[in-house]
């Protein structure tokens, strides 16, 4: 089985688009709450991105290539 691999670029001021990077195609599109501060950062079959919504920054952790959110933390 040959190996996939995803890249995950902002679309909007939310939503971010799943690439495949073998091909450029979009594979889904994930919508995640808050204005970006960190990210997306893709490490293997996850990416995380950190936003800030209310003075509190979350970071979102999703499988690739589905978007599912796996874990979620906040801090401030």
């Amino acid at each position: 089985m040959k190996n996939k691999f995803y890249t995950v670029i902002p679309m909007s001021s939310n939503m971010y688009s799943i690439n495949d990077m073998s091909n450029g195609a979009q594979v889904n599109r994930v919508t995640v709450p808050g204005e970006l501060v960190s990210g997306p950062v893709v490490t293997q079959d996850q990416c995380s991105i950190t936003t800030r919504e209310n003075q509190v920054n979350t970071t979102f952790i999703m499988k690739l290539p589905s978007g599912a959110i796996i874990n979620r933390f906040s801090t401030g």
